[in-house]
Order: structure tokens, then sequence, then C-alpha cells
């Protein structure tokens, strides 16, 4: 059986390039039509002292008067769709430069065409030619107008493209500096969040040994209390060892971790330091990264002096669209720099930008407070 073959439909290349222009013409933004719009007014407005005087010589007619004012403006629109065309080109077909070029003759020729036959449809051919005629002299081809009108666009129409270049090169390196920084961001983010799992991965490897050590000897003398402290150490490392796993928390996991911590302190110290926490109910679920608040605690724990505070006083409360953490220290000289405060900072500079704050002042009764504030609902500052 022999095969039957169908005509097809020829290709029409004018179609694609009807189609492609019209859809780069629905595309412009706004911004790049206010370009275009504005490059023609600056151009009709210079070339208006001339034409007026072309008008004055040849006498006020509204028609070609109003004709000639416009076509500056026309023609400025034309040669700047012909560059948006040539901007939106893809490079396997020409190279930019290539497609800048063949725009602007094109767009040339177009607009020379749009603006020769306005000119004639308004009629200012016959005054051009009555003026000529009173001069003694013979009117301009029509061959000889057409080609003045091509090349003087192509002048115009070289300062529109170049200013369009510029204008398209401010953008792309704009473009290019913004997704820079982002980069930057999303980098200094990251490098964040590696301090962070450090931060996290560190459960005080000393305190953990010097206790273990502690309790070991405490068996020999009191085996009921030494296992009651192995107890709150293993109550402490269940709090403590999610946290390497964890990006986010809550204020109240997080002052449960302290209070974990402190139990294990206070076993082996006496009961000191006494810890008493207010948490306002409302921040109870309140997004908390971790590690803000347990460095805090390990740090006044272990105070250069080697001297242990008295109490610890911890409240937590909501204030104008922030979380606030007062924690109170009944001890002195707790204000002092140190690496421990300073990574506090830097990972609340790095999580909170400008939103969070850390201040320390030491009270007159000897002791310490620290006051952390960050946004209520606990999210990181946007990178």
């Amino acid at each position: 059986m022999n095969a039957v073959t169908l005509p097809t439909r020829a290709h029409r290349p004018w179609r694609d390039a009807v189609a492609f222009a019209w859809r780069v013409c629905r595309e412009l933004t706004p911004r790049w039509w206010a370009l275009g719009l504005a490059i023609g007014l600056v151009i009709t407005l210079v070339s208006l002292p001339h034409r007026l005087e072309m008008i004055q010589k040849a006498g006020w007619h509204p028609l070609p008067a109003m004709t000639e004012i416009a076509l500056p403006m026309v023609a400025s629109v034309i040669m700047f769709l012909g560059w948006t065309l040539a901007d939106a080109g893809d490079d396997r077909w020409r190279s930019r430069r290539k497609r800048v070029v063949y725009a602007l003759l094109g767009a040339g020729a177009v607009a020379t065409l749009a603006c020769v036959g306005l000119w004639y449809l308004s009629g200012a051919d016959e005054l051009v030619a009555q003026f000529a005629v009173k001069k003694g002299e013979a009117p301009p081809s029509a061959w000889l107008i057409l080609l003045g009108e091509y090349v003087n666009l192509l002048v115009v129409g070289a300062v529109i493209y170049a200013v369009a270049e510029v204008f398209q090169q401010r953008c792309q390196t704009q473009r290019e500096f913004e997704s820079a920084v982002r980069r930057r961001g999303a980098l200094e983010h990251e490098v964040l969040e590696s301090r962070l799992s450090a931060m996290q991965a560190q459960v005080e490897p000393r305190f953990l040994f010097d206790t273990l050590v502690d309790i070991e000897a405490l068996y020999e003398k009191d085996a009921q209390r030494a296992a009651a402290n192995l107890d709150r150490l293993i109550t402490y490392l269940r709090a403590a060892l999610p946290r390497l796993r964890d990006t986010g928390s809550t204020i109240e996991a997080e002052l449960d971790l302290v209070k974990a911590y402190l139990e294990v302190v206070t076993s082996l110290h006496g009961g000191r330091p006494v810890l008493t926490i207010a948490l306002a109910e409302e921040c109870r679920r309140n997004r908390f990264y971790p590690m803000l608040l347990l460095p805090l605690i390990q740090r006044a724990v272990r105070h250069p002096s080697g001297v242990l505070p008295e109490r610890i006083a911890l409240d937590v409360r909501s204030e104008e669209g922030e979380m606030v953490a007062v924690l109170r220290i009944a001890i002195a000289g707790g204000c002092a720099d140190d690496p421990e405060l300073l990574r506090v900072r830097e990972r609340l500079a790095g999580l909170y930008g400008a939103a969070a704050t850390l201040d320390c002042v030491e009270e007159a009764g000897g002791d310490t407070e620290l006051t952390l504030r960050i946004p209520a609902n606990g999210a990181a500052a946007v990178q």
C-alpha cells in the first residue's frame, strides 16, 4: 500500500516575527515605557525651537503644525521599540551587537516611512512647496526627503540606543549586585548556622567529666545521693543532646534545658545557685533559637572568681512586639566582655540583625542584670 503524503502548511517567518514583536511589547514594564517616552520627550523638546521656526516660515496651520511637533515623539517611540526587540532577541540568532545594528537600521526605516507618511497626510508637503515657490526654488523631491529623514533618524536613533544600552547595563549591574548581596547573606547565614552547630555540639565536656568524677567519688560515701545526681545528669543530657540536631526551639524548651543544667550544678554545690523562673503564658510557645540562654547561665556559673552566685532569676515577658528575657544574677562583675558574651551577641546579630539586643547592667546591690530583647515571634531576620 502506497503512503500518501499530505500537504503541510508553509512556514511563514513573518508571522513568527509579528508574534515575537507583539509579545515583547506586551511584556514591557511601565518602567521601560516611561524610559521610552522620557527619551522621546527630551528629543521633542530639543528639536522644538527648530520646528517652531519652520512652522513660522511656512505659516500657521493647525494640523501640519501639530504633526510637525509630534513627529519626534513618534520617531523616538518607534526607534525605542526597535531596541527593545533587539534586547529581547536570542544570541543564537545573532550576537547582541549585530541585533542592535540591525534594529537601528530597520527601526530607522520604519520610523522614516511613518514620519514622512504622516507629514504628507497632514498636508505639510503643500506648505513646503508653496514656501519654496515664494522663494523661487523647486520643491524638494520625495526621495530626497526620505533620505534626509532616514539619515536624521539614524543619528537620533544612535543616541536613543546609547541611552537605552547604558540604562540596561545599569539595571543588569544592579541586579547582579543585589544577587551578590543575597548570596553573601546566604553564605553568612550558613556560616552562622555552622557556628551554631559547633556551639550546640559543646555539651560542656569539662562539666560532664567533672560531674562524673564527683558522682563516682560520691558513690563511696552516699550511693543514694550519687544515684540521684546521676539521674539529674541524665535528665540534663536528654534535654541537651537533641539540640545537636535542632535549628529551632521554643523559649519553654530552652528554659527546661536551663533548669536541667542547674539541677546538676546545685546538686553538686549544696543547692547553689537558687533558680527562679517567671514565664508569661503568651510567650510559652514563642520560637526561640537554641544556645542563647544557656551560655549566659554557664557563664555565670563559671565566674572567674570561682564563686557561685547565690541566686539566678529569669523573667520572660512580652513588651510592645518584643519578647524580653531578663536574667538577674546575684554576682558582681558580670558585665565584663569575654568570649562567651561576645559569641552570644554575635549570634544575635546574625539571627536578628538590629532587631535584637543584649544589654548588661551592674546594679548597686552587686547583682548583674542581663536583658535580652528579640522580636516577639522569634523569627530570624530575612537575609
